[in-house]
């Protein structure tokens, strides 16, 4: 399963959880490594292996403490409890909770909102929160790389509509 966690987060467009029903064991971690996860109503959720005698493996543990913080990582696997939505969403492991039937549109809606927004931008933004995960200091080049996207096509897109006071058109990338 590290592959699949690992391609997850190596992504580089910001991926969106889609959670119909039980998000349990493996299917929560893969959900972790995603940038954000709306789900149903009754949706379900844990990691109940505390009674199987496994260990969630360490890089599936950060996937999940890196979302929900390491005391509600804690109560995850600790308690090995199965839980509602809405102790999901108070948890910050879901962004959003809609009704059942309604799962597939938000989700899809919300990847459309991502892909009408500039390409570069969703991409350094994702890179940025996984660079701030990261405990060391800030270096100069980090905060430097900040400043890159005035140099991009996007931004020139971008301000040009702005200007106009139009709505940008980004060709993907």
């Amino acid at each position: 399963m590290a592959s699949a966690l690992e391609s997850i987060q190596a992504c580089r467009h910001p991926v969106v959880a889609m959670i119909h029903g039980a998000c349990v064991g493996g299917g929560l971690e893969l959900a972790c490594c995603c940038d954000m996860r709306i789900c149903g109503e009754s949706s379900r959720f844990g990691v109940p292996v505390k009674n199987l005698g496994l260990v969630v493996a360490l890089n599936e543990m950060q996937a999940v403490a890196s979302v929900v913080g390491r005391a509600n990582a804690l109560e995850i696997v600790l308690e090995g409890q199965v839980f509602d939505a809405q102790r999901a969403l108070e948890m910050g492991l879901v962004n959003r909770i809609v009704a059942d039937d309604a799962v597939t549109a938000e989700a899809e809606a919300t990847a459309r909102h991502i892909a009408q927004g500039a390409p570069l931008v969703a991409r350094w933004h994702k890179q940025f929160a996984r660079r701030l995960m990261d405990p060391a200091p800030l270096t100069e080049a980090d905060i430097e790389e900040s400043y890159a996207c005035f140099d991009t096509e996007d931004f020139q897109t971008g301000y040009q509509a702005f200007l106009n006071r139009k709505k940008p058109e980004f060709e993907g990338r």
